[in-house]
């Protein structure tokens, strides 16, 4: 069982914002933003790859659902909380560590970089690195929890 991870403060409204004005921007580029997140995902972890199907096309739109919900979810930490709970729920028999959670967080912030270029300013790239920094401690608790009940 993985240690409780404290979780960060919430988001600011400008924080929010540029979240939200980030991901809104991507979604234009939403195939490209999908397929780049599993090309750093399995650079960073090549062993995954087996995890996944040949065809990653199921997989590219569930991880921009997944985002989108994140998004929407931001304003509450009951969302979130819910949120965590069905990721950890759905990826149980995988175990999946905190450096697992934390390579799938730096493969979404460099798809990012990579579908909006310079348009990815410190300032969202920072908001959305505070996001995911909140919601990993709520995976891994979720997760505790989870296997805690067996």
């Amino acid at each position: 069982m993985q240690q409780p991870l404290p979780i960060p403060p919430s988001l600011s409204s400008d924080q929010t914002a540029l979240i939200e004005a980030s991901f809104a921007r991507a979604l234009h580029r939403k195939a490209v933003l999908a397929e780049r997140v599993y090309v750093h995902l399995f650079a960073l972890e090549p062993e995954a790859r087996a995890l996944f199907p040949d065809d990653l096309a199921v997989q590219r739109a569930k991880i921009v659902r997944a985002l989108a919900t994140i998004v929407r979810s931001l304003a509450s930490d009951a969302e979130l909380a819910r949120l965590a709970e069905g990721l950890a729920r759905s990826h149980l028999r995988f175990d999946l560590g905190e450096q697992q959670l934390r390579h799938m967080c730096m493969s979404i912030l460099a798809a990012f970089e990579d579908c909006l270029g310079q348009g990815f300013t410190a300032e969202a790239r920072a908001a959305w690195q505070a996001a995911l920094d909140r919601f990993v401690p709520m995976v891994v608790s979720a997760q505790n929890r989870l296997q805690a009940v067996g």
